[in-house]
């Protein structure tokens, strides 16, 4: 128990790193930062990613900077998250699959979801797989067509306020224009998606 909460805190201080030097790479042009911040991403993926395969990538990650400067290989990594976020809410959409948010509310309100609710969390899915689709296109255009200073700002700030305002923001909605059902406070939402790791939406959505 202690290791795994010890593995946690130890992720998000790489997260965190990582995008604190990213950023001051970028603003000083310090090419060991961008090479920090790179190494950081390859530590985070072996600690998140479970057994060989973590190993494995985060490896591949490291040894990318013998063929790669840091400074091009860290505008990748908002493009290939957000496409892999996109592919993964989308894919949820499919006949048969359930989809992620409404999974995600299932495991939160702990039985079947009403019929409204099954709609609603079904046309969320679709809005959060557009909405990663969109922010791996700025990212990308960014990366080429802006400055490194506004390309920064983009991935390392804005990109993540846009998450957190979005996801506040339905959950506010959600419990307006469906306050005749129960709704979880904003903590155990947060909590039920740290704990779905692991887990997966089932493959046959309730009709």
């Amino acid at each position: 128990m202690h290791s795994r909460v010890s593995r946690r805190v130890f992720a998000a201080l790489l997260l965190f790193a990582y995008f604190v030097l990213t950023h001051a790479a970028v603003l000083t042009g310090i090419a060991f930062l961008a090479q920090g911040a790179w190494l950081g991403l390859a530590g985070l993926v072996i600690l998140v990613v479970p057994g060989v395969l973590g190993f494995g990538v985060g490896a591949v990650l490291a040894a990318a900077l013998l063929v790669a400067d840091a400074e091009t290989l860290l505008k990748f990594p908002p493009v290939v998250i957000n496409l892999a976020l996109a592919a993964w809410f989308g894919r949820s959409l499919a006949p048969g699959e359930e989809p992620v948010i409404s999974w995600f509310a299932r495991l939160v309100r702990g039985v079947e979801l009403p019929e409204d609710l099954v709609r609603y969390t079904r046309n969320s899915t679709i809005r959060w797989t557009v909405f990663f689709l969109g922010r791996a296109g700025v990212a990308a255009a960014l990366a080429v067509l802006a400055t490194q200073q506004t390309w920064s700002l983009f991935a390392n700030g804005i990109n993540y306020f846009l998450v957190s305002a979005l996801f506040v923001g339905e959950f506010a909605y959600r419990r307006l224009r469906y306050r005749h059902h129960r709704h979880a406070h904003l903590a155990e939402v947060v909590r039920t998606i740290v704990r779905a790791r692991g887990l997966a939406p089932r493959r046959t959505a309730r009709k």
